[in-house]
């Protein structure tokens, strides 16, 4: 099971150990186990378990150097005689039980590049069983799992670009004036048009929506209201999709800023929702429109609006 070299190094530390509890009372009550560890790269973060037992070593060989990560947590250091980090070597040697509740994890973090990069160890005893040396071997990613997390990479930075794209606009001012200046109204005033297009709502409800026209921009505006006993609804971005005549997308969909007054929708609070984006010079028959909170859990949909 383990590696010639990583055998006579454990028989060592087992004889050192043996020899030093030599006079401990019941630590032949154990049961001494032998086994490996693998820890998958794609398969998340999970926390493994070790079994220690008082006045009994244990030997964690590694497949890689290792570091502790940080300090060594002050509610561990009275639990144990011996705990060292050497190379490809943790060695624990406690002084008492591990008590159920209350200890920290013990984390070590490898200095190669391969993943994973952490091994989470929860400490534990157990009432006839301990791992007496256990063999660390990481596997690396396939290819379909690192293309998931590629993927799910992507659409996390998308959605912090477009919060950040929030974050940056200038705050605009009340009234008319920011309008005027803009050029969002000209001399041909602003065209109003109230719809009533059914919506797919998921965790908010719809109470008015409208489109705007003026100049070069087109705009729509949702009054939404965060039902209650909801969490808060905090605004992250809208999607619109051009649409042609027979429903079929007719080019990408862009992803605008969701503009509210407030910073977010409080259980039970309604407010105007509002996204903006420069007029074609061909509109399309129809827009697809979506609107999403950060994490794109909550929001409604529109699968066919003309405004």
């Amino acid at each position: 099971m383990f590696p010639p070299g990583s055998l006579v190094m454990a028989a060592v530390v087992l004889l050192l150990g043996t020899a030093a509890v030599a006079q401990t009372p019941n630590t032949k009550r154990w049961r001494r186990i032998e086994r490996a560890m693998v820890l998958s790269a794609g398969a998340g973060e999970p926390v493994q378990r070790l079994r220690l037992a008082p006045g009994v070593v244990t030997t964690v060989l590694l497949d890689s150097d290792a570091v502790l990560e940080g300090e060594l947590p002050e509610s561990l250091r009275g639990l144990f005689t011996r705990l060292d980090v050497t190379g490809t070597h943790l060695l624990l040697q406690p002084a008492v039980a591990m008590p159920a509740q209350g200890v920290p994890p013990l984390v070590l973090r490898f200095t190669d590049a391969a993943a994973p990069q952490r091994l989470v160890l929860e400490l534990t005893t157990e009432a006839t069983v301990v791992d007496s040396v256990v063999d660390v071997r990481r596997h690396p990613a396939t290819v379909a799992q690192l293309e998931a997390e590629l993927v799910a990479l992507r659409e996390r930075n998308a959605l912090l670009e477009a919060r950040l794209a929030t974050a940056r606009r200038p705050v605009p001012q009340p009234g008319l004036a920011n309008a005027i200046l803009s050029g969002a109204i000209g001399p041909k005033g602003v065209l109003v048009k109230w719809m009533d297009d059914p919506a797919s709502e998921t965790g908010l409800k719809v109470l008015k929506l409208g489109s705007y026209r003026s100049g070069a921009w087109l705009t729509f505006a949702v009054t939404m209201e965060n039902p209650s006993g909801e969490s808060p609804w905090q605004p992250g971005i809208a999607r619109l999709t051009s649409m042609d005549s027979n429903g079929r997308p007719t080019g990408e969909t862009m992803e605008l800023p969701l503009l509210l007054q407030e910073p977010r929708l409080l259980p039970g609070q309604s407010a105007v929702a509002v996204v903006q984006w420069p007029a074609p010079t061909r509109p399309p028959h129809a827009y697809a429109l979506e609107l999403w909170d950060t994490g794109q859990r909550r929001g409604v949909r529109w699968a066919r609006l003309k405004p």
